[in-house]
């Protein structure tokens, strides 16, 4: 078989995974397994964790995940996982990759957090470009802790959520606390909040009402400049006609014309913010993709220990839950690009359309 023929031949068996006729797991060619591997761990007294790795993939594999087919949008994606223990909590994430989203699974007592990376926008990935994948971490426990670097394929499903393909995981390397490289600063330095490391601040109630039902949206079906304006008028006439009296699950993704503070913007309008995303413009033009959770967190502080230098760092979407009435008002504002709401009954969590707009050049 040709090699040409042999590539159609897997994405067709994939893309039948989609439709749930059948589960594949190609142990031959593992598209998503970075060519490249560099992992570094550095620690902070007996506080802070930080986990960096740096990946690449080859042509040949980026070849199998840059199509523009909507029914085949299939993307690497990386994860940081806890292993064994529920004493690490992730505050910051930081990427160069382009279309990051980071979704997190709440810790329980049985196993620890993870942190999932999912790079979306494949059609701007360079080969054998150095990706980096930075998370920092509280650590609430005296002992040693260890984290499960992994890579895995993921699909976006038409209309539907971004979803793992089956017995596509697989580790790259384990980290542990006890061996990660000591930096000459103390904790009370870095002038974090009394509630960074607070027991009963390390998670919102309604991410923990929410961690086992719903899923990530899927953005396949924009696929063009047009149909990702088409998707914002659609939104913004749904967010209009809502109940003002109901409450939601909502994404808003700011333009890049003003300084955002989601502190200010979740005292004015009533919002429980459960994930910040921001953009960091490095002087050579890359971006770096920020997210945390913590809305009073002095975000310069955490990032500052991995990257800095950054020429231009704003807010870019914000994900929480709010009722539509104080949301409506919010629309208002002449940097907001538009506000995504969760419908009724649905469990696709919209997480905002930067990487969108990146892409496509809005």
């Amino acid at each position: 078989m040709s090699s040409k023929n042999k590539i159609v031949s897997i994405l067709i068996i994939a893309a039948n995974v989609l439709l749930c006729t059948s589960v594949y797991a190609n142990s031959d060619t593992n598209w998503d397994y970075p060519t490249s591997r560099i992992v570094e761990a550095k620690k902070i007294e007996n506080k802070l964790f930080m986990t960096t790795s740096t990946v690449q993939w080859s042509a040949d594999q980026l070849k199998l995940f840059q199509s523009n087919n909507a029914s085949k949008q299939f993307f690497p994606a990386l994860s940081y996982k806890v292993t064994g223990s529920d004493e690490l909590r992730s505050k910051l994430m930081l990427t160069n990759a382009p279309g990051a989203k980071f979704t997190r699974k709440l810790a329980t007592y049985a196993e620890g957090e993870e942190i999932k990376l999912s790079i979306q926008n494949t059609t701007h990935l360079v080969a054998d470009k150095p990706y980096v994948f930075y998370t920092a971490w509280l650590h609430t426990a005296d002992s040693d802790s260890q984290v499960s670097l992994r890579s895995m394929q993921r699909y976006s499903q038409p209309n539907g959520t971004l979803n793992d393909l089956s017995k596509t995981d697989d580790e790259i390397a384990r980290i542990t606390f006890d061996k990660a490289e000591p930096i000459n600063k103390k904790y009370r330095e870095i002038y974090l909040p009394e509630s960074f490391d607070s027991p009963f601040k390390q998670y919102t109630a309604e991410e923990e009402a929410a961690a086992d039902v719903n899923k990530v949206k899927s953005y396949a079906l924009i696929d063009s400049k047009e149909k990702l304006e088409s998707y914002k008028r659609e939104n913004a006439q749904r967010l209009k006609f809502a109940s003002d009296q109901s409450k939601v699950q909502f994404a808003v993704t700011f333009k890049n014309n003003g300084f955002t503070r989601p502190d200010l913007l979740a005292k004015e309008y009533n919002l429980n913010l459960s994930q910040i995303y921001a953009s960091g413009i490095k002087e050579n033009g890359e971006e770096y993709t920020v997210s945390w959770y913590d809305t009073g967190m002095e975000v310069i502080s955490l990032m500052n220990l991995k990257e800095s230098g950054f020429k231009k760092f704003e807010v870019t979407e914000l994900e929480g839950t709010a009722y539509v009435g104080d949301l409506q008002k919010m629309s208002q504002i002449s940097n907001v690009d538009v506000i995504e709401i969760q419908g009724e009954n649905e469990r696709q969590v919209p997480t905002g359309v930067h990487w969108l707009n990146v892409r496509y050049g809005n």
